[in-house]
């Protein structure tokens, strides 16, 4: 373990040798902003030109901060020009970088929201939804209809090369293994129960980054899904608040506040959300005996509700304390709550297809979630042009979650008593990750960045199982059906990441140090492990800039490794026909993961094709196998070999600047290796889906928006998905410039919405269709209010930066 950290410590250091100065060419540095609200502008087009003869000498695009920076910049005498969709282009004053003053920092350069007469009614352009650029994908979630209604679920299914399933299940790419941060931090609130409740209309935006550089944690086979709650800084006091009412007796309401002083800015917002989800879902299988080739046939008939509540509160306050110091402290509670009533038919046949055993499993359960996650930040700037920063940051995060559920059998064949099963489960993670990040120039054209991050992450799980005796009326428990079990996983990272320009190429080099130490205790078998491992994660990102074209090569190593409740052995019996088993056996996934992009800039059309390909080692596959003619056994196995390779394809378009488009298709072609556990060697499949968000503005106050995704067929290690598609819509009125607004959204328009699997192998095969409720309709309002100030100037750091 020594030798290992001190590898990681040679390795973050090695750049530091590099440190020098180069004089012969300039810096030209500065931030873009909206002129009416002060917010920074990200993404924007900074194109510098020669003075005198109007022609381009250089380019780069605003960060998530507005901040820009051009390095390498020959003496001479220059104009910047500025624009961004929705923004009228700017030129700004001429200035000059010479011997004498080599750096220029413009400051704030504001652009305003260009406009049209049509009929007497003006159109504002607005920020894009969609913002699509070769190292990441943003969402701004405000500009999404549904999203004011619906949950960052809604907003995820939305984004292009995202997918999410009936469950809630996200996939980035085809791939189920995403990491989600919240505020640029890991987050058990980003899981799929939590991401169903937490309302849409909190958030700000959210990024993906399907290669992201050494800085960030190597973990996910997709990449990064990075969702940033709402964080005003509008000098004095504002808020939002909003309500919405759907069918179903389903209702959410939020309201977001902050007040700025000008050195320190209080935020804070709370989101109330109730839901109804009615589900149902059909199964057909038949059980084949491989010794006897005789068959067991399975026909099962569910249909269920779910009722959740969710409470999601953050506070805290960003403090200026000196124009180099700043600090800062937020805190997020959830709270939900679910009740659910479900029923299940089963039908067995024999060999013969004669009725061999017929009931009706009724299911009435309650589940009950508390997280706490509270971070702090501090950050010191070295230099007043603001190159020359550390920033340290601590997150502490605590998740208790508990079932309380009854089962009862009610037997039509053969005529039994009924049985009645209790079972009780808690779970419990706590974590704390410590980063501290450094970051410099090591001359014009070049910037050094490297830190730690420390992520201890602790997990309790306990289930206990009883079966009313009908006789006493007591409840038994069998031992062989409870399950305890403790986990310890902690990681100690170094980075570095080193990035040099020349003329219009531009490179990033990176590679991320670790060492983990994972310990497990199956308390219910009396077993523990220890695992000890060191890995080094490479990064590399090239980029050449030329106009309104940029080409990227990205390639990083990834890896994904399994939880621990993946791994422990204990049966979790979900009913008796059906149990789950973890693979104390099961290895992690190593991922390498290889970009090409391309991006174009047109008048009104912007496009992002990338092409990608993906390799993986010990790929994770759900297995489901036969124990005996009526109970089927899942776990998780590792493939021999994984890959698979695509296009995306992503872009927005303005027609008359009355509509927008964001589009995105993308089409993978994947092949898996089962030999090792027993199926093909080799099964390949070309699945594709699409996307289509268009927003009409009919008048400058009235909008309506229309979304429609298809997903194609895809390949499972036993099976195949099935495709499926859906359509929604969404209403906007706006009244009193825009205080006040109605919306009004339909989820799921034509009822198509549902998920098809199948299983064909030598013992098993299966059919699966399952539904959800369609026409999900709400109504509601949306009030702003509050002073007209304009924003303060951001902290140097924010969580979300330099993704």
């Amino acid at each position: 373990m020594l030798r290992s950290f001190q590898l990681m410590l040679f390795l973050s250091l090695i750049p530091v040798a590099l440190f020098s100065q180069s004089k012969s060419t300039g810096i030209v540095s500065g931030r873009i902003v909206d002129a009416q609200t002060q917010k920074p502008v990200e993404y924007a087009n900074m194109i510098l030109l020669d003075s005198l003869t109007g022609k381009m000498v250089t380019g780069i695009v605003s960060d998530s901060t507005g901040h820009f920076r051009l390095t390498n910049v020959p003496f001479g005498s220059y104009v910047m020009e500025y624009s961004f969709v929705g923004y009228e282009k700017q030129r700004s004053k001429p200035f000059v970088i010479t011997k004498k003053q080599p750096k220029v920092d413009m400051g704030a350069l504001s652009i305003g929201s260009s406009s049209i007469s049509m009929n007497e009614v003006t159109i504002t352009g607005e920020k894009s939804m969609m913002i699509n650029k070769i190292d990441r994908k943003v969402f701004n979630v405000q500009k999404d209809i549904q999203s004011q209604t619906g949950t960052v679920t809604d907003a995820l299914q939305t984004i292009p090369s995202v997918t999410v399933d009936m469950d809630g299940n996200v996939s980035l790419r085809g791939s189920g293994n995403v990491t989600i941060l919240i505020n640029g931090r890991p987050s058990v609130m980003g899981g799929a129960a939590n991401l169903e409740q937490m309302p849409a209309s909190l958030v700000d935006k959210i990024e993906v980054i399907t290669n992201p550089s050494a800085k960030y944690k190597p973990d996910g086979t997709g990449g990064i899904i990075n969702i940033i709650l709402k964080k005003d800084r509008k000098a004095g006091f504002n808020g939002t608040i909003g309500a919405n009412i759907g069918n179903n007796d389903r209702y959410n309401a939020n309201i977001q506040l902050n007040m700025n002083t000008g050195k320190v800015n209080l935020f804070g917002s709370y989101g109330f959300r109730q839901d109804y989800r009615y589900r149902t879902s059909e199964l057909n299988s038949q059980i084949i005996d491989s010794a006897t080739g005789q068959s067991t046939w399975l026909f099962q008939n569910s249909d269920g509700w779910a009722r959740p509540q969710s409470h999601l509160m953050q506070l805290g306050f960003d403090w200026n304390i000196s124009k180099k110091d700043a600090t800062g402290f937020t805190g997020i509670y959830n709270y939900r709550n679910v009740k659910r009533h479900d029923a299940t038919y089963n039908l067995y046949l024999n060999n013969e297809q004669q009725p061999d055993e017929e009931f009706t499993r009724y299911h009435d359960g309650k589940e009950f979630e508390k997280s706490i996650q509270l971070t702090a930040f501090y950050e010191h700037v070295f230099n007043k042009e603001e190159e020359n920063q550390l920033r340290a940051g601590i997150d502490y995060e605590s998740d208790k979650e508990s079932e309380n559920d009854y089962y009862t059998n009610i037997f039509l064949l053969p005529e039994l008593p009924g049985e009645t099963d209790h079972s009780v489960s808690t779970n419990q993670n706590q974590s704390i990750n410590i980063t501290l990040d450094y970051s410099r120039p090591l001359w014009e054209d070049a910037s050094l960045e490297t830190g730690y991050e420390g992520d201890i992450q602790l997990t309790d799980q306990n289930q206990a199982v009883g079966h009313l005796d009908a006789e006493s009326g007591n409840w038994i428990t069998y031992a062989e059906e409870n399950n305890k079990f403790h986990s310890n996983q902690t990681v100690h990272a170094l980075y570095t990441t080193l990035t040099c320009q020349w003329k219009k190429f531009s490179v990033m080099g990176g590679i991320r140090a670790e060492e983990a130490l994972v310990y497990l205790d199956f308390k219910t078998l009396d077993t523990t492990t220890y695992t000890n491992y060191f890995a080094l994660y490479p990064t590399i990102h090239l980029s050449l800039a030329s106009g309104k074209n940029e080409w990227q090569l990205n390639y990083s190593k990834r890896v994904n490794r399994p939880d621990g409740e993946d791994m422990n052995p204990v049966p979790e019996y979900r009913d008796p026909r059906n149990i789950f088993t973890g693979n104390p056996a099961l290895r992690p996934e190593d991922i390498h993961s290889l970009e090409f992009g391309y991006a174009v800039k047109f008048e009104k059309t912007n496009l992002v094709p990338t092409l990608f390909y993906r390799f993986k080692e010990n790929g994770f596959t759900m297995v489901t196998r036969s124990l005996n003619d009526s109970v089927l056994a899942t776990t998780i196995e590792n493939l021999s070999k994984d890959q698979s390779a695509g296009l995306d394809l992503s872009g927005t378009a303005q027609i008359a600047r009355i509509i927008n488009f964001n589009f995105s298709a993308s089409g993978f072609y994947n092949q898996i290796d089962a030999s090792n556990i027993g199926y093909s060697s080799a099964k390949s499949t070309f699945s594709w889906n699409a996307k289509l968000n268009a927003s009409i503005n009919i008048t400058k106050t009235t909008l309506f928006q229309v979304n429609g995704q298809y997903r194609s067929e895809v390949l499972t290690a036993q099976g195949l998905r099935k495709p499926t598609w859906v359509l929604n819509v969404g209403f906007r009125q706006d009244f009193w410039k825009k205080k006040l607004s109605f919306v009004a959204t339909v989820s799921d328009l034509f009822n198509t919405q549902m998920m098809k699997n199948s299983i064909n192998t030598p013992t098993l095969i299966q059919e699966t269709i399952r539904r959800r409720d369609a026409r999900v309709i709400y109504g509601g309002i949306l009030f702003n209010f509050g002073s007209k100030g304009k924003k303060t100037k951001d902290s140097k750091f924010e969580f979300d930066n330099g993704m």
